[in-house]
């Protein structure tokens, strides 16, 4: 039971990862920012993620889902480290001008 709820949370944190992503691509938006579907997303695929992640270290579970964790993980990590809106909007700023 215990391996089947590290798996859940290894892949799950994958499949928002990739969902955020999506709705960004797709502009999917609530109460008229996009902003709040992508980010609150990928918030959830972090906490996911990292629960995965913290689990995967404790019990045995084949590579290919280590994979998955640390894919998911780290990619939550990154969109929420790259569009926290402060740092989002300093590199916005340096790239599509002011």
């Amino acid at each position: 039971m215990e391996r089947a709820f590290v798996k859940g949370c290894n892949w799950l944190g994958l499949i928002l990862l990739l969902l955020s992503i999506l709705t960004a691509l797709l502009d999917l938006s609530v109460l008229g920012s996009n902003y709040f579907v992508f980010y609150g997303i990928s918030m959830i695929g972090f906490i996911i993620g990292f629960m995965g992640w913290v689990l995967v270290r404790f019990n045995t579970v084949p590579n290919v889902t280590k994979w998955v964790g640390k894919t998911g993980f780290y990619g939550n990590l990154a969109l929420l480290i790259l569009f926290f809106p402060p740092v989002a909007h300093i590199w916005g700023t340096l790239f599509f001008g002011p």
